[in-house]
């Protein structure tokens, strides 16, 4: 045979063997061909753009977003826009769907398994001529219609069967539990969709010298109304989590009386502006008592509240936040910043002035390297210093500073002044604060005592620094 006729017909022989070996490696396995025979469906939860059930609950519409969007469904008054990636109940009223139980519809579809097969089956006789569920699934390619019909003696299993199939099939009726639920039920109980980080204004009402306003600048929030000073850090941080986590433990039917619900004129109000988004007001009415209070709950765990049209009922610490009075906002941190924002600091004393920069992930006392926990150790005293009370700037009687820390941030400069202690405590001012912060006496020794550690520590070799945080 000649070379060149050998050439080709091993070219044609690895062409096949290469088509044959990437063709099997798609197909399943004998153990997953097993797995997809019981099967009632092969289908992706991705592909599904729409869900209609009916059921003896009611109706309901599900949607994608991307396809609710086209149709342009009228939305609650007052809620933010749903993410792209959500799903809409767009019947019986239009709304944010709970994807969450959207998604375990669908697995219980996508995963249900058949454990018997009827052929022939009378559907009146298993109860598939009027089904107890019935559950449309929309796809690219088509529609599929699933009905749940009789249950199957002894119990834990009922008849299904698949428009357009002429044979039936035995499932687990757990498939029932996640069809026939109230279509109410299939609202988003998350009720303030964001992240914390874009929240740039809350506007609080309900404190007789309110209405607080909180403003987020680069340091932190900061109290713009009533009074002009810094927020606390720890009551802000409370109160993002509490709005951006507003659940609604229960939806209260529509047409029932504001007045009823203490929202005919809110006791309170929260206000919260996301950014690039229109304000979001949060109104909260009496507390649920009596009848009304669920069964297992104490009266007045849960509070009724109000977001544009959605009426519900939520267990939060909004109203408490609401009624909060404006000087009890005032941050009692002495600082605006945490360590790991510091970049460098100037400490002065009297006339003598000390400079500490990072370098990496280690400290330099001017061109000094040192041990990264000396300094750690003094700014952590230091950002986490506390006042137990303050004082207006007129009211307060200080002397000489003993000290003033200047800390540089992306974010900013500040500067912290100690002074010397008095009866009450130690007086302490921050930059951009129109009060003074009295501190324990005992952070002023704190802090003088790990100050002390800084100027005397002793220089280390970057290899050394390194090991030592090992």
């Amino acid at each position: 045979m000649k070379p060149r006729t050998l050439l080709i017909l091993l070219s044609i022989v690895l062409v096949l063997g290469a088509f044959i070996w990437f063709y099997e490696r798609t197909l399943p396995s004998s153990e997953e061909r097993v797995e997809l025979g019981k099967k009632v469906f092969r289908l992706e939860k991705g592909d599904v753009t729409a869900v209609t059930i009916d059921s003896t609950k009611g109706s309901v519409r599900l949607e994608r977003a991307a396809l609710a969007k086209r149709e342009k469904p009228r939305f609650e008054k007052g809620a933010p826009p749903p993410a792209s990636s959500e799903w809409h109940l767009v019947k019986p009223l239009a709304s944010r769907a709970d994807a969450f139980a959207v998604d375990r519809l669908l697995e219980a579809v996508a995963s249900l398994e058949k454990s018997r097969t009827l052929e022939g089956a009378d559907p009146k006789a298993v109860g598939l001529d009027k089904p107890r569920a019935t559950i449309r699934l929309t796809t690219k390619s088509g529609e599929t219609v699933l009905k749940l019909g009789a249950e199957v003696p002894p119990g834990g299993n009922l008849v299904a069967g698949v428009d357009g199939r002429k044979e039936t099939y035995v499932v687990a009726d757990t498939i029932l539990t996640e069809a026939d639920r109230n279509p109410l039920g299939w609202r988003d109980r998350q009720m303030v969709h964001g992240d914390r980080e874009d929240v740039e204004r809350v506007v609080l009402n309900g404190a007789p010298g309110g209405p607080v306003v909180l403003v987020r600048q680069p340091q932190g929030f900061r109290i713009e109304k009533p009074i002009a000073d810094r927020a606390d850090r720890e009551l802000t941080e409370g109160l993002l989590a509490d709005l951006t986590g507003l659940m609604a433990e229960r939806f209260v039917p529509q047409g029932k009386p504001a007045a009823d619900l203490g929202l005919a004129t809110p006791r309170e109000t929260v206000e919260v502006t996301f950014k690039g988004a229109p304000p979001l007001r949060v109104e909260l009415g009496s507390p649920v008592t009596g009848a009304a209070a669920p069964e297992g709950q104490t009266a007045g765990e849960l509070t009724y509240a109000r977001l544009g049209d959605a009426l519900f009922e939520a267990r939060t610490r909004l109203a408490e936040a609401a009624r909060r009075a404006p000087a009890a906002w005032q941050a009692v941190q002495l600082s605006a910043f945490e360590v790991y924002q510091i970049e460098s600091a100037t400490v002065q004393e009297g006339a003598a002035t000390l400079r500490l920069t990072r370098d990496g992930t280690d400290w330099k006392r001017g061109g000094t390297l040192i041990s990264f926990l000396s300094v750690s150790d003094l700014l952590s005293v230091l950002t986490g210093a506390k006042a137990t009370r303050l004082l207006p700037s007129a009211e307060a009687q200080i002397a000489k500073p003993l000290v003033a820390f200047t800390l540089h941030t992306k974010e900013g400069d500040e500067t912290l002044t100690l002074y010397p202690e008095q009866k009450e405590g130690v007086p302490a001012r921050a930059s951009g604060r129109d009060v003074v912060l009295m501190l324990p006496a005992e952070t002023l020794k704190q802090i003088q005592a790990k100050l002390q550690d800084v100027k005397t520590a002793k220089p280390v070799t970057p290899e050394k620094a390194e090991k030592g945080k090992k």
